[in-house]
């Protein structure tokens, strides 16, 4: 009988019969690793997804694991969502905080304990920059293009209301500070309302809607919604008000979807801010994929936005913005 004596994994590996795993630093070895969105249910989420996908299918060398918490309301769901990624040993994470002060410990943990981390559509705050990138739309110049159509809709006089997201989400808070901060070049516009937040899911901004158009709908000429929920929700409930406070109300919102397209299509909408969220998915999956191979990336890349009416809604650029899922 022959006994082989193997002094090393690789060599253990061939006397077994089996090849040896590549080692974490082999370049053929095929990348884990883990993208964190806010939610799943939006459709802007979903287009998120078709990019990072489609980045996806690009790289053999890498394989992304699409996951976020249940609902968008709840930043220690969406913690809890990285470090069990973490735990698993993941070689790279894509994540889009829901809440920007409460994710900055959690992402300097996965940094300092050699995983590198990419951000996309949303921001942490309080400076620090461990992260290896950012990827998303310059969001206080879309806050700044509604207000911009919002003064020129209004010939630069009356009352609006801000209709914000949610505390602590960095992109909306963003383009709600971007719409207020071009406001004040219309002395003419008051803005009378915006910490009124709409909150994590469409029910919730119905919820609000309802009651601040009860308490001053006639007071208002202009609404700005700064994001998908807030704006459907919003349409949802100016469709049913018996006032018919849609002919007398300029409404700007931000983003697309099925209620949006629909209302800027009636004339309901007139205007959205559009971002492009297949960019914002593929730019960022592409950019992990850079920081895993070792090469230099930007730190800060801003992706598109554009203004939708309904006068442009139909030109191919605006189209593929406002069905991203729908385009190629």
């Amino acid at each position: 009988m022959r006994i082989a004596l193997c002094s090393s994994l690789l060599v253990l590996a061939a006397c077994s019969g089996q090849e040896a795993a590549p080692a974490k630093n082999d370049p053929s070895r095929v990348r884990k690793v883990a993208m964190i969105p806010k939610g799943t249910v939006h459709e802007f989420w979903k287009s998120v997804e078709k990019g990072a996908r489609r980045a996806d299918l690009e790289l053999a060398d890498l394989e992304i694991v699409w996951k976020g918490p249940a609902g968008e309301g709840d930043a220690g769901a969406q913690i809890s969502v990285l470090e069990s990624f973490l735990a698993e040993r993941y070689d790279g994470v894509l994540l889009s905080p829901l809440d920007a002060k409460a994710l900055v410990k959690p992402v300097q943990v996965a940094v300092a304990n050699g995983t590198p981390v990419v951000l996309f559509d949303s921001g942490l705050a309080g400076g620090d920059e461990s992260w290896s990138s950012y990827i998303a739309t310059d969001n206080d110049a879309g806050g700044r293009l509604a207000a911009r159509e919002m003064a020129r809709m209004l010939a630069g006089k009356g009352r609006v209301w801000v209709f914000p997201y949610m505390v602590g989400s960095e992109s909306t808070e963003q383009r709600e500070r971007g719409f207020l901060d071009e406001m004040k070049r219309h002395p003419g516009i008051q803005v009378v309302l915006s910490d009124r937040h709409g909150g994590p899911d469409e029910s919730k901004a119905v919820e609000v809607a309802e009651s601040v158009l009860a308490s001053m709908g006639t007071e208002l000429e202009g609404v700005f919604c700064s994001n998908e929920p807030c704006t459907s929700g919003f349409l949802t409930v100016l469709e049913r008000d018996p006032r018919r406070l849609a002919d007398k109300l300029v409404v700007i919102g931000f983003d697309s979807g099925a209620k949006i397209n629909q209302a800027l299509r009636s004339g309901l909408l007139e205007g959205t801010v559009l971002q492009d969220p297949v960019a914002i998915g593929y730019e960022s999956v592409r950019a992990l994929h850079a920081v895993l191979s070792g090469a230099k990336i930007d730190k800060r890349v801003s992706t598109r936005q554009a203004l939708a009416t309904p006068a442009n809604m139909d030109t191919p650029e605006i189209r593929a913005l406002l069905f991203p899922l729908e385009s190629p």
